[in-house]
């Protein structure tokens, strides 16, 4: 299982939003570097924005990230916050707001000014949550190779998709593990917990209309086949854990209800990532920032929980 960075809060503290760090944004050769700009956002938490330059394919350089800016959200012509810089400990600089929870259906902008650049906007808002209405999970557990234990799902997922609306969802499957030393046999020192992918979760219907997402072992829905229905959804999978290193917590289903534009851009990722990351007409990753490039979307977040022994 892969971990991966992520904000989020245990039990009893109820909910996380995660955020993926993409793929650089390359350009050509002697191109002049655009700024990256790139956040999805929840009404979880406040916005966090990162900022960034392209760099030429050629370029051996580590990413620049801009420490410079000045990022503002609006509603509407309203200023609500002006972002600050945060700086974490051998992590990605990023600006976020003190104050603002996003609001359901409500459009946000955010404004970037860099010197040298031309003002970079984008606009997005974050879609009414769809509730998941039933979700199981039966997992076998087996031995595996050397001290690693091996476990088995079946789970399925159901929700009832409002008629009339384009819905867009992204279904994410985790598992929680805590990593643990033993310092003597009456000691022993725990570190903090993480999320990891399960190492395959497969459709069992081929024809159901979620779409694979290789890289995260997720999948991306739209609900063209299914508009207005109650429908639901039949997965198998397989993750390992070594139980003298880690210790199991929770095993995590979470549906995100997605914008447009948070679809369209890890759908165009997915393609790429079929590709093998070469880029055929049609596999342009989408964009929907103003004088940049990247991703500025809103998604909401419903998740179920399983202990491995239910």
């Amino acid at each position: 299982m892969r971990p991966f960075r992520i904000y989020y809060f245990l039990l009893p503290l109820t909910t996380f939003l995660l955020f993926s760090c993409e793929d650089v944004v390359n350009l050509p050769v002697d191109s002049m570097p655009e700024l990256v700009v790139f956040s999805n956002f929840s009404d979880q938490n406040g916005l966090e924005v990162y900022v960034y330059k392209t760099r030429s394919i050629l370029s051996n350089e580590p990413t620049e990230y801009v420490e410079n800016a000045v990022v503002k959200v609006f509603a509407g012509e309203e200023l609500l916050e002006q972002l600050n810089l945060v700086v974490p400990d051998e992590s990605i600089p990023y600006y976020s707001t003190n104050h603002l929870t996003p609001e359901f259906d409500k459009e946000y902008t955010i404004e970037v000014n860099v010197v040298g650049y031309q003002t970079i906007t984008a606009k997005n808002s974050i879609p009414t949550p769809v509730n998941l209405e039933d979700v199981s999970f039966e997992p076998l557990v087996s031995p595996g190779k050397g001290n690693d234990v091996m476990v088995h799902f079946y789970t399925s997922v159901s929700l009832r998709d409002p008629v009339g609306i384009e819905n867009y969802y992204h279904l994410k499957f985790y598992q929680e593990l805590t990593p643990f030393t033993v310092v003597s046999s009456t000691d022993t020192i725990f570190g903090a917990t993480y999320l990891a992918y399960p190492t395959s979760v497969d459709k069992i219907d081929e024809n159901a209309p979620p779409t694979k997402y290789d890289k995260d072992q997720s999948y991306l829905i739209k609900d063209t086949y299914f508009d207005g229905q109650y429908i639901t959804f039949n997965f198998n999978g397989l993750y390992s854990f070594n139980p003298t290193e880690t210790v199991p917590g929770r095993f995590l289903i979470e549906l995100r209800t997605v914008s447009k534009a948070y679809f369209l851009y890890h759908e165009s990722l997915n393609r790429q990532f079929q590709n093998n990351g070469s880029v055929g007409e049609g596999d342009v990753v989408f964009n929907n920032i103003d004088n940049g490039v990247g991703n500025f979307a809103g998604f909401t977040s419903k998740v179920n929980s399983f202990k491995l022994t239910d």
